[in-house]
């Protein structure tokens, strides 16, 4: 086969020029160069794909690199039968260049479809024209969202500034109304006189909206400050912190407090999630009108999150009153029934939204009250430490 392959038994094609130099030498040079082209296209085509792993029609293109080089033997191969006759070696050569042209224009039909589809210059350009404005945007919004932040801040601070001033002003006067009624009763009390019954009631409401007036101012300075995500991490102690703020604040040791064992220590900043468990556990005792209430708390693990379930056996709330609780001044009693600014929720929340928690509650009257909230695990409040410093 290999004998019959390379057989040189016919003419060469220089006989049917005649061996005219000048028909002959156009031939030669004419397929030498078409060779010489041919040979360069594969090389390219190989070189792009080494450099462009990520180009989608690479098996197309081997495939047309492969059916340019072959195109490129036949010619070389016509200059070799201008000396030479080895027809079946040219005609096997065009065989093989014949499937593979055949393979090749397959291909490529097949991927007309997918061709249509790719934009075109014009389109990408417009693409990015649009891309560049919409990022131009961002930053031009992103600019005037720094400086807002940055004058939020500074309000911000001036905010907090005058809730101090204006605290410890306002309560300046009220320590002294408070004195002059207790200097009052005192001085009448030494010459003995006895005021009527309803002059003493009223001696102890103003003692009363005096003590408000001034948990009030408290609270305002206490919800000024709430949210503020910053302060050294330390080791909590959960159920240890929440017996000692509740022996704080169960003057009447009226109610019980269920911890659950396996609550562990964790670390956190410490300050605001005192103050939110302080809180509710204020709420719960101070609405709770039973003898032997009762505040049971547990603490489960998330991913992110340690999730907190302070409930109660008190009144409950009405489920239509959850979005009240949490405003501010915003209270479901009459004020001279139960003692409170209506800032002790609204403190809460601003302080769980700050640290990226949720608040949710739920009841029904007679039913008693469930406050849950989310408190961030230690590697989420770094997160929150690290962007609130910027």
């Amino acid at each position: 086969m290999l004998e019959t392959l390379f057989s040189n038994e016919f003419m060469p094609h220089g006989m049917c020029y005649m061996w005219r130099p000048e028909l002959l030498w156009l031939h030669v040079i004419s397929d030498a160069f078409i060779f010489l082209s041919y040979i360069s296209i594969p090389i390219t085509l190989v070189y792009i794909l080494h450099i462009r792993k990520d180009l989608i029609f690479s098996k197309v293109m081997a495939l047309f690199g492969a059916f340019v080089l072959l195109c490129g033997i036949t010619h070389l191969l016509a200059v070799w039968n201008v000396w030479n006759g080895t027809y079946w070696l040219s005609g096997g050569i065009k065989a093989i260049t014949a499937v593979v042209s055949v393979a090749t224009a397959l291909m490529l039909w097949k991927l007309v479809p997918s061709l249509q589809k790719i934009p075109t210059v014009e389109k990408l350009k417009i693409e990015v024209d649009k891309r560049i404005a919409a990022e131009n945007k961002l930053q031009e919004k992103a600019r005037i969202l720094a400086v807002e932040s940055k004058r939020l801040n500074n309000l911000n601070i001036e905010l907090e500034a005058y809730a101090n001033a204006s605290s410890h002003d306002l309560k300046s006067p009220l320590r002294g109304i408070r004195q002059l009624a207790c200097w009052i009763e005192e001085d009448l009390e030494e010459k003995g006189i006895t005021l009527p019954d309803d002059c003493l009631e009223h001696f102890s409401l103003m003692k009363s909206r005096i003590s408000r007036m001034e948990h009030l101012l408290d609270d305002l300075l206490a919800y000024s400050k709430a949210g503020h995500i910053s302060g050294d991490m330390k080791s909590v102690d959960v159920k240890t912190l929440c017996f000692d703020l509740f022996e704080l604040l169960n003057t009447t040791a009226k109610m019980n407090l269920h911890v659950e064992d396996n609550i562990k220590e964790f670390k956190t900043v410490k300050a605001p999630l005192i103050l939110v468990i302080r809180n509710l556990l204020d709420n719960a005792i101070k609405h709770n009108v039973k003898d032997d209430g009762n505040i049971w708390i547990t603490v489960n693990e998330a991913d992110d999150f340690y999730e907190f379930t302070v409930k109660d056996d008190g009144p409950g709330v009405a489920p239509e009153d959850f979005a009240k609780m949490t405003n501010i001044f915003s209270t479901l009693k009459a004020k001279d029934e139960v003692e409170g600014s209506g800032m002790g929720l609204a403190i809460i929340k601003k302080i769980i939204d700050k640290f990226d928690g949720k608040l949710t509650f739920e009841s029904n009257v007679g039913e008693g009250l469930t406050v849950k909230f989310e408190w961030p695990k230690e590697h989420h409040l770094n997160l929150l430490l690290s962007t609130a410093s910027e």
